[in-house]
């Protein structure tokens, strides 16, 4: 009887603490359309598109932060040398027009900001710093032809990019929230220098 009188309290308070309890681990996924130029001479922009798996960590009210894995495929032209088809440059003026089909595997690092809320509906500001890998890279000029790139093949395969953003966040349940934001991406660091205007559409749910 009297381990009834002290197991009831205790199981009652148990329950009690995890139904009160804060999700702070959130899962989701990415779907992401794009349309980048790069930056050189008379670059055209053409579009893109991505995905990828996101891991969130969320404690506080205003701000969270994101990790993740994505796959995003990017496609520009502008004029360049022809120094990967293994054409001798010997005038400044020889460069030609070339199309650029990229794919890469990029490790998000994003700070997501909520400074204003308006029951199930948010602002959403985002920062992004990533670490790219190109995984394929393919060439394309009237005079040279196709040209395919993969792996150790792509000359310089690592390159950092940096986003800022502002968008939506939508309340979908209690620990699910939808959000819809554009953003511009540069890459710093790169042989072909990307700028991209990004629409990254983003499911997430607590698990933990």
């Amino acid at each position: 009887m009297c381990v009834r009188k002290i197991m009831y309290p205790v199981l009652l308070l148990f329950v009690s603490l995890n139904a009160g309890a804060q999700i702070n681990i959130y899962l989701g996924g990415n779907l992401q359309g794009n349309y980048s130029w790069i930056r050189g001479d008379e670059s055209v922009l053409k579009p893109g598109f991505g995905g990828g798996f996101s891991f969130v960590y969320w404690e506080y009210e205003y701000w969270f932060i994101k990790a993740g894995l994505d796959y995003v495929f990017k496609s520009a032209s502008c004029l360049n040398y022809p120094g990967d088809y293994g054409v001798p440059v010997d005038d400044p003026d020889d460069k030609i027009r070339i199309s650029y089909n990229e794919q890469n595997l990029g490790i998000p690092l994003t700070l997501y900001f909520r400074p204003y809320e308006q029951g199930e509906h948010s602002l959403l500001l985002t920062a992004t710093l990533e670490m790219m890998f190109v995984t394929h890279l393919k060439e394309n000029s009237a005079e040279y032809g196709e040209l395919v790139l993969r792996g150790s093949e792509v000359k310089t395969r690592t390159k950092t990019n940096v986003g800022l953003g502002a968008g939506y966040q939508r309340q979908l349940d209690r620990h699910t929230y939808l959000n819809i934001y554009p953003s511009l991406n540069i890459d710093l660091r790169s042989v072909r220098p990307f700028q991209t205007i990004n629409l990254t559409a983003e499911l997430i749910f607590g698990v933990y």
